[in-house]
């Protein structure tokens, strides 16, 4: 039997981070629609302290959405999860820095600073009701020690799902087995989410989740910041034998055809899957 996986888009959320690309509300909806009726588990759809805009539009796309949960992406502040909570998403995501590049110059914190401030936004998203997963971000280049220190962390928290982050695209399949496996013994539920930079997005996806890793965060056509993300029906592809994801390849690829013109529009080009031609992109 084929192991159970459960397939989180964000499209709408890091498809859009790609140079040039910028969805309508119209759009959103429509692609959040689309992606719900094919039997996705889960629509990352943005991040709500980008002001009231951005909050209505998740809570519009939470009301089209008849099954697929609705989630958001937040740093690790206050004011973050505030915005969240009044959005009203099924699940309020945090992602956290934790090596030492981070840290030091991304957000000049200590491990120390940080791991109170998760603490303190945990307390605020749970004291309302809300789900949440926690996000290692930069993981591909995190030491063992810094990975160890902080599911610790997470551990005493009482987390429950936490998202491997390949944030600079530096992950081999092999690493990323190693990983997802040693996160999976502690006891956490895995998500994984690659990117393309090395031409490994997908590969990586699936060996995550022959490893464990039960949520595989993708985009269509592969849409996302610098060389995009893993592509929904490349992904597909590869997963056919293995794993049962709730969505057929076929349905991945018509929702691909769907997204092309509005891609295309945007000024973002990846050619799609079902072309069986090698992956360009070309900006403008």
């Amino acid at each position: 039997m084929r192991a159970k996986i459960k397939l989180v888009d964000t499209t709408l959320r890091d498809g859009e981070q790609a140079p040039g690309l910028a969805f309508t509300l119209e759009t959103r909806l429509l692609l959040a629609a689309a992606l719900d009726q094919a039997g996705f588990h889960q629509l990352e759809v943005g991040s709500p302290v980008m002001g009231q805009k951005e909050i209505e539009a998740v809570k519009r796309i939470k009301e089209v959405s008849a099954t697929a949960l609705i989630s958001v992406w937040n740093r690790v502040r206050i004011e973050d999860v505030l915005a969240s909570l009044e959005a009203q998403p099924d699940i309020i995501h945090l992602a956290l820095p934790f090596t030492k590049g981070h840290l030091e110059k991304k957000v000049q914190k200590t491990f120390a600073a940080v791991a109170e401030d998760l603490a303190k936004c945990l307390d605020l998203a749970q004291s309302q009701g809300a789900a949440v997963s926690v996000g290692l971000e930069d993981v591909s280049r995190a030491k063992d020690a810094e990975l160890d220190q902080t599911l610790e962390l997470l551990g005493k928290l009482k987390v429950k799902r936490v998202r491997l982050s390949d944030t600079v695209g530096l992950l081999s399949p092999g690493r990323v087995t190693y990983l997802v496996k040693k996160v999976v013994a502690m006891g956490f539920s895995v998500e994984f989410h690659g990117h393309n930079d090395l031409g490994l997005a997908e590969a990586n996806a699936y060996l995550a989740a022959l490893a464990g890793a039960v949520y595989l965060d993708t985009t269509l056509s592969g849409v996302g910041e610098r060389a995009g993300n893993s592509s929904l029906s490349r992904f597909l592809t590869l997963a056919a034998l293995d794993l049962d994801s709730g969505v057929s390849l076929a349905a991945a690829l018509e929702l691909e055809k769907l997204a092309q013109p509005f891609l295309e529009r945007e000024g973002y080009i990846r050619e799609l899957a079902f072309s069986r031609a090698p992956a360009v992109e070309k900006f403008w």
